[in-house]
């Protein structure tokens, strides 16, 4: 049996760790080892930077919803901010030229490398990733 914990916090980059924190408590309650629980750490860490910064423009009257489902299998989370979305793809790869040297641009390649599946709502305001517990982690 699984456990859905959900949030509403202000756009503030000091409400996120409380978020994770209960969040990563879950998935060591279900098993996920440390490495696994790192990297949905990191995962967590960019897409709430990106909900922050892009999608919310750092107004911290607006509002990020986050649900985490967790069972012994997987993690699901999805971020949610009030902003008007973007379009995927015409997301660069900041590992080719001339993107290899910005200093920005990596947060949705970095959760891809980190979690096993990556999903966005249609309007692009809303991230979903998943980690399994049965697959490697992206240290492993």
């Amino acid at each position: 049996m699984g456990k859905v914990i959900s949030f509403q916090i202000k756009s503030k980059i000091e409400n996120i760790y409380s978020v994770e924190r209960a969040i990563l408590e879950q998935a060591s309650q279900f098993g996920f080892d440390s490495e696994s629980r790192f990297c949905l750490r990191l995962a967590m860490d960019e897409a709430f930077v990106n909900a922050i910064i892009h999608g919310n423009g750092n107004a911290a009257e607006k509002n990020i919803y986050v649900k985490a489902h967790c069972d012994c299998d997987r993690i699901e989370i999805s971020i949610r901010d009030e902003g008007n979305g973007f379009d995927l793809s015409v997301l660069n790869d900041p590992r080719e030229e001339p993107f290899l040297f910005e200093t920005h641009g990596r947060g949705v390649f970095l959760i891809r490398q980190f979690t096993h599946e990556l999903h966005f709502n249609d309007k692009g305001n809303e991230i979903i990733f998943v980690m399994n517990r049965a697959q490697p982690s992206a240290l492993s």
